[in-house]
């Protein structure tokens, strides 16, 4: 294999993308890799066709502005790199809404496809699935409940394990520290200002509740490389009245993450994140009511959280919509700070979830898996 194209299209793609690019290259040395997606796969990329991540598109919220762009960004970038400097390999990795048509475009001009983060047809219109299937070689799978959804569905597909493992620091049970005088509380609003400036506020106004019962909670909120500073400022001083004082941390090697006892988080790759952890957390999503109303429809799993999902039961509370109010979030966090006991329990079954998630090096197997089956092509 010489030259591969890869497409993210949000942050948590974009950081996967580049860990398979550097696995990749490691094992192919002379790899040409041309990227499209944001800052990480920049970074790893030879020839990179632009920054489609700040677009901060998110699933049903997709605005006719963007519809437009990623329309001019296919037809104008992604099809004439096909043409005039065809790759050995396509790889979209997660992203469905736009990676699925860039797996329609290459598979039509002959390309193989392998479609990295498998799109999460089991959680809702499982009928996608069968409509990618004349235009993808191979999905490789995160979890291995998906990659058994895809052989039901007789498509091709391998569990290759989650290169989260390999980010993340060690942990164990022992770690905890139940009696802290002053405990760690992470907020984790999300990835996308959209999200943030939803979920923060409410986050903020569950901190008060918990520091009337709790005054000496550290809270500390975890900034995204994509978002600026002074977007948080703005968000902080609305809320100024606050007695809290909020201290705001980039933290991309989760140092200052598996110090935390506790967290309140957005729905997303966070809680699978705080999970691995072992941070006990109450997770919340709110979005425009239009789009929730018709995720509501869609959707056909009982969780959100990726925690609940892998148990099979709520292990920890989520709050969605209308139900992700302050006090709602602060009861949990304040039930746990009054019984260390019962955060410790919390923490040992996230810990277990470890165990299902394979070992670590999902990025090489990854890699291997594409340039393997390039080699019997």
């Amino acid at each position: 294999m010489k030259r591969v194209l890869i497409v993210a299209g949000d942050p948590s793609g974009d950081l996967i993308a580049s860990k398979l690019v550097e696995s990749m290259k490691r094992l192919e040395p002379g790899l040409t890799v041309v990227g499209l997606g944001g800052q990480h796969l920049k970074q790893h990329s030879d020839v990179f066709l632009g920054n489609i991540v700040h677009q901060h598109a998110l699933g049903f919220a997709i605005s006719p502005k963007q519809i437009l762009f990623f329309h001019r960004i296919l037809n104008q970038v992604i099809l004439p790199e096909l043409i005039q400097n065809p790759p050995d390999a396509v790889i979209p990795v997660d992203f469905y809404g736009f990676n699925s048509r860039v797996a329609r475009v290459a598979k039509s001009r002959g390309h193989r496809v392998f479609y990295y983060v498998s799109p999460q047809f089991w959680a809702s219109r499982s009928y996608r699935a069968d409509r990618l299937r004349p235009f993808v070689d191979l999905f490789l799978c995160l979890f291995p409940f998906e990659a058994e959804f895809y052989r039901k569905h007789q498509l091709p597909a391998q569990f290759v394990g989650h290169p989260i493992l390999d980010q993340l620091p060690e942990v164990s049970v022992g770690d905890a520290h139940p009696v802290r005088i002053e405990p760690n509380l992470g907020l984790l609003p999300g990835s996308r200002p959209d999200e943030i400036k939803r979920h923060l506020p409410v986050m903020l106004q569950a901190c008060e509740k918990i520091a009337a019962v709790f005054p000496r909670t550290r809270f500390i909120l975890f900034t995204v490389p994509n978002v600026s500073r002074e977007f948080y400022y703005a968000i902080l001083d609305k809320g100024k009245k606050s007695r809290i004082l909020v201290e705001l941390i980039q933290d991309e090697h989760y140092l200052w993450r598996s110090q935390l006892d506790l967290a309140i988080t957005a729905s997303g790759m966070e809680t699978l994140e705080n999970a691995l952890l072992g941070i006990p957390m109450v997770v919340m999503y709110k979005t425009n009511w239009i789009t929730y109303l018709i995720a509501r429809m869609l959707i056909q799993i009982p969780y959100l959280a990726m925690p609940n999902l892998l148990s099979n039961k709520k292990l920890v509370p989520e709050f969605i919509q209308f139900n992700a109010r302050p006090g709602a979030l602060a009861q949990p966090i304040i039930d746990w700070l009054k019984d260390p006991a019962l955060r410790v329990h919390v923490r040992e079954e996230l810990l277990a979830l470890r165990q299902q998630m394979g070992e670590h090096g999902a990025s090489e197997r990854a890699a291997r898996t594409i340039l393997d089956l390039d080699k019997v092509a």
